[in-house]
């Protein structure tokens, strides 16, 4: 039976009198039951017909609607604000991709629960009123939802306010928050972007268990092709815009039809697929080519410089037992607050020009040893370090700035690192400035190199963060990580929010970047599949332990620690394609 049922639609959003669409002419529809995964890159249109169906997006931006969404036989375009109301939490259920940013932050997570909870006949967050019939079948309903989603310490976690608990714990509540009304129709907006490996493989085998236990349709957007192969019955691939192919799951996979659908598979990190010498990527004129029948494929692996310097010379890392505790208490300390120890007894050498990969789960303390590593946290114990300069519980010895200019740090979210009032040159000139003493004609010509030498066009030099795409904010912020000249480089999850494409051209821009520079660096990121085929060795981190390290090929194929098998089998991974190629310029 068709639950969902898309013709024709197109949405363009109004700006200073002139329309611009966003999606033309889709057309896909969904059984009651099923699962459609949306998949393309960002700008694909993707959110915005996720948007469009639940009709949100009129709120964010005035925008003119053409053609027909029904659900179960209803035209939502043709319903008013206060019907098309009703059909949101009953009918349509929203999952976000960002959790801790859908969920009210003032209120605790049992509130948030018991408000959604809709009867027939009951109005909007009737439910909250405590004491009545209602406010207890809401609370009963929210406590076997938890439960069904993971959660079993019902009590504390109706307690708790949305930031005392992790990225899992999030959105797992907002898959039981947005079941609460008994929706027949689930809109998933890349639930699980942001998750590790692991956490990420329990969230889809719960939402999807979840899902079929309570017959509910889903439309799950996301821009990995791995997590599509584990949840879909059917995919949708958007371009620009515009559906360019749709079919089931093992269609899609394996004979895919449409030069975009092939190029996407392709640009997918492999296990057991060394990129060491480039990632493929998405090439504009090779796509536009292969769609007129030009081409046989639409990717391109760049063909990067050569080393400048040998691995082995130059200054090498050292992490000796270093361990790092949140909450320390010393001798005479009154604190009651628990210990919590993030890093314990870590010991690490990274070589002069090695790209050393540590992977692990949220919580493992991958990222608080890239903070110490930076000399952004102290150690509690144990010595780091770096050439001439050493950092341990009494801070780092030596002239900082001379430190700043040897080893700096690209951060994982740019959105947030980036001083939004800044332009880009302001922001890559910064360190320029603060480091090496340069200034005027001498400042501005070395802020156009490096705008140049990460790939972004001149232009980019007066644009703010917020004009930005994701990958060129985050080329910023390598060129300003690269702008005084390091030797060594903390990348902290660089590519975790991006397309696949665009990872690998920053992956591609990093690669070249340590040829050229004779860098050195420390990858963090949960991406297995991406660390195995790039890193030198890579490293796993468990509870603030450092697990097990090896090269690539020891870690896939002869895992030492149990944790580390549990990575390799949570990592989503295709199947194979027998269309793959890339195309080396």
């Amino acid at each position: 039976m068709t639950l969902l049922e898309l013709r024709e639609l197109t949405v363009g959003v109004i700006a200073d009198e002139t329309e611009r669409e966003l999606v033309r002419e889709l057309s896909f529809d969904l059984e009651q039951g099923r699962t459609l995964c949306v998949v393309g890159e960002s700008g694909s249109g993707k959110t915005v017909t996720a948007l469009s169906i639940i009709r949100l997006l009129e709120f964010v931006a005035p925008v003119r609607t053409r053609g027909e969404i029904t659900v179960d036989g209803v035209d939502l375009t043709r319903l008013s604000a206060d019907e098309m109301r009703a059909y949101r939490g009953p009918r349509i259920g929203m999952i976000f991709q960002e959790a801790l940013d859908s969920l009210n932050p003032s209120q605790r997570v049992g509130k948030q629960l018991i408000e959604a909870y809709r009867k027939p006949g009951s109005l909007p967050r009737q439910a909250a009123r405590k004491g009545t019939p209602l406010h207890r079948e809401a609370e009963t309903k929210a406590r076997g939802l938890l439960k069904e989603v993971g959660l079993t310490d019902t009590d504390r976690v109706l307690s708790l306010y949305p930031h005392q608990m992790s990225g899992g714990m999030q959105q797992r509540v907002m898959i039981a928050l947005a079941l609460m009304a008994d929706p027949s129709l689930l809109i998933a907006d890349e639930p699980t972007t942001a998750l590790d490996v692991t956490t990420q493989a329990e969230i889809l085998t719960l939402f999807d268990r979840v899902r079929r236990d309570h017959g509910t349709a889903c439309v799950f957007i996301t821009h990995d092709m791995g997590v599509a192969a584990q949840v879909a019955d059917r995919i949708a691939v958007m371009y620009r815009g515009e559906l360019v192919e749709l079919g089931s799951k093992e269609d899609i996979l394996h004979a895919p039809k449409h030069p975009y659908t092939k190029a996407l598979l392709d640009c997918v990190p492999k296990l057991g697929v060394s990129r060491r010498d480039g990632f493929p990527t998405i090439s504009e004129a090779l796509l536009e080519a292969a769609m007129n029948g030009e081409s046989a494929v639409a990717t391109e692996t760049r063909t990067l410089a050569g080393r400048k310097t040998a691995a082995g010379e130059g200054t090498a890392l050292v992490i000796d037992s270093v361990s790092k505790v949140y909450g320390h208490r010393g001798r005479f300390s009154l604190s009651r607050e628990p210990e919590v120890h993030a890093v314990k007894d870590v010991s690490l050498e990274i070589a002069p020009g090695e790209f050393f990969g540590l992977v692990g789960e949220s919580g493992s303390g991958k990222t608080t040893l890239g903070r110490l590593v930076s000399a952004l946290e102290t150690p509690t114990a144990g010595t780091i370090t770096f050439g001439e300069h050493r950092c341990t519980s009494k801070g780092l010895d030596g002239d900082e700035r001379a430190f700043r200019r040897r080893a700096q740090l690209i951060f994982q979210d740019p959105q947030s690192s980036l001083d939004p009032r800044h332009s880009a040159a302001r922001i890559i000139a910064e360190p320029l400035r603060e480091l090496t003493g340069l200034r005027g004609a001498d400042l501005d010509r070395r802020v156009t190199e490096l705008i140049d030498e990460v790939g972004l066009p001149s232009d980019t030099a007066k644009k703010l963060p917020s004009q930005l795409s994701g990958g060129q904010r985050q080329r910023v912020s390598i060129a300003r990580a690269i702008a005084a000249e390091p030797d060594l480089i903390v990348a902290d999850e660089p590519t975790s929010a991006l397309d696949v494409s665009v990872q690998g051209q920053v992956m591609n821009l990093l690669l070249e970047l340590r040829r050229t520079r004779a860098l050195s660096f420390l990858f963090i990121t949960h991406n297995l599949s991406l660390v195995l085929s790039v890193a030198d060795r890579v490293g796993v981190m468990y509870r603030g332990e450092l697990i097990e390290t090896g090269d690539p090929d020891e870690i896939r194929l002869r895992p030492r620690h149990d944790y580390t098998r549990r990575l390799l089998a949570a990592n989503p991974e295709l199947p194979a394609h027998p269309h793959t190629g890339v195309r080396n310029p």
